[in-house]
């Protein structure tokens, strides 16, 4: 099978589409057909780890712990192994591959049949699938202080997979959304049910005067101190990350010492990522959540999607077509 192969860190030369063995489905497995993967800012991260120190910790200390990467998928089964009766061959699945193990950018995958995956939404296609990833780091932050009704949320970078995730999930459950992102993207922002729309190249979205329950910084490029002014007395800034330097580390165990959840990147509850696609499968199903789409590629051409992603411009998700 083909497969984007990575054996080293680097810039997204170090890619190499080459025709690796197709795995087997062991007992307890599902072999899937891919028909669709995305490239995120995860994957970017694990290429090239930023802080350095930690970030190979987390992936590897001299190179990534795994050769392809990919979290998100969508495909058909094509086989299961031994004990497996929850899926069959034919199956249209979609889910997330466990992080520890080779990724769907390939053309097939091998996954746990109880790791986070279940049949596809109905009239869904496989490009519109591949939201998982982005929308389960964007519903930790919101599940883990039970955002609802009655709570008011702004979400900076609100046009990226994480942002455009949170702003449909959190108008779900009921919140007040104030999305923030450059022009281009408000009237994306507003289909997808943010209340308020700011752009901040035009205005300075910190001198809004308004005080919110949760700040969400969803895509790297604001920081607390700037967004502080932002939040109520006990309010929440929620970070996706502890930024390209570990900046906000201090302020994590600060808040953690003070227990004031002032500063949180909040991670999602091991072993919740199968109840959590069954969660979005009924969302995408209802109409309250769909994939937003920025560009697809060919597996053939995955290095010119990472650095696409790099750019750190892109809108929703990136997609492969394997």
């Amino acid at each position: 099978m083909k497969a984007a192969v990575i054996t080293r860190y680097g810039s997204p030369a170090v890619i190499k589409i080459l025709d690796v063995p197709k795995p087997a489905p062991a007992a307890g497995e599902v072999l899937i057909r891919v028909h669709a993967t995305t490239v995120n800012r995860t994957d970017s991260g694990e290429l090239r780890p930023r802080p350095r120190v930690l970030g190979r910790l987390v992936f590897g200390l001299r190179r990534p712990r795994r050769a392809i990467f990919g979290m998100d998928f969508a495909g058909v089964v094509e086989a299961v192994g031994a004990e497996v009766m929850s899926f069959k061959p034919g199956d249209r699945v979609f889910g997330m591959c466990p992080s520890r193990s080779n990724g769907a950018q390939a053309e097939y995958v091998c996954i746990p049949a109880k790791a986070p995956i279940a049949i596809m939404p109905t009239n869904t296609h496989f490009d519109e699938a591949v939201v998982c990833e982005g929308a389960f780091y964007a519903n930790s932050g919101l599940r883990k202080f039970h955002v609802g009704p009655g709570h008011k949320i702004l979400i900076y970078g609100a046009s990226g997979a994480i942002g455009s995730a949170a702003v449909q999930l959190a108008k779900a459950r009921g919140a007040e959304v104030t999305a923030v992102a450059a022009t281009r993207h408000l009237e994306l922002l507003k289909s997808l049910g943010a209340d308020r729309v700011i752009d901040y190249t035009a205005e300075d979205f910190t001198r809004i005067g308004e005080s919110f329950d949760f700040v969400f910084e969803a895509v790297g490029k604001t920081s607390f101190f700037r967004c502080r002014r932002l939040l109520k007395p006990n309010g929440t800034f929620m970070a996706t990350d502890i930024g390209p330097w570990g900046e906000y580390l201090p302020l994590i165990i600060w808040s953690l010492i003070a227990k004031n959840n002032r500063v949180l990147v909040p991670l999602p509850p091991r072993g919740s990522g199968q109840s959590f696609v069954e969660f979005l499968k009924a969302l995408i199903e209802a109409g309250q959540f769909r994939a937003v789409i920025d560009r697809r590629y060919p597996l053939d051409a995955i290095a010119d999607a990472y650095r696409y992603v790099e750019t750190g411009q892109k809108v929703g998700i990136v997609v492969i077509n394997a």
